[in-house]
């Protein structure tokens, strides 16, 4: 993130915050964070069609440079296959519960916004 002087985020002025008015202001930015992703979801559709019909692989702009990317390729396996894979799930699933996780498991904070989604 860019530190600019009036930098609201900057750590001179997060550590003025007392810890609810932290937790607010999380808050705040992750309704703008579902609100812009509800933006991004409504414009993904208009915005593939528009890199389609340049039929560029690359597209640059001042600000970006937009490029074609394949999703990953799927296959069709044989019975066997499936067969070993089923088989290694169930290893590990028994490894997992007879031996402790060796990393993983480090303390977070969920937020669940408690308000209607945008339509």
């Amino acid at each position: 993130m860019l530190n600019f002087p009036d930098d609201p985020f900057s750590k001179a002025n997060l550590d003025l915050l007392g810890p609810v008015d932290v937790i607010e202001l999380m808050i705040d930015l992750r309704i703008q964070l579902a609100q812009l992703e509800h933006k991004l979801k409504r414009l993904q559709p208009v915005f593939f069609s528009a890199c389609v019909t340049l039929d560029q692989a690359k597209i640059e702009r001042d600000r970006a440079i937009v490029t074609r990317k394949y999703t990953p390729a799927q296959w069709t396996y044989a019975a066997d296959v499936l067969e070993q894979e089923l088989l290694l799930k169930q290893l590990r699933k028994q490894f997992q519960q007879d031996h402790e996780p060796t990393g993983g498991r480090d303390i977070t904070w969920m937020i669940k916004l408690l308000l209607a989604q945008p339509s």
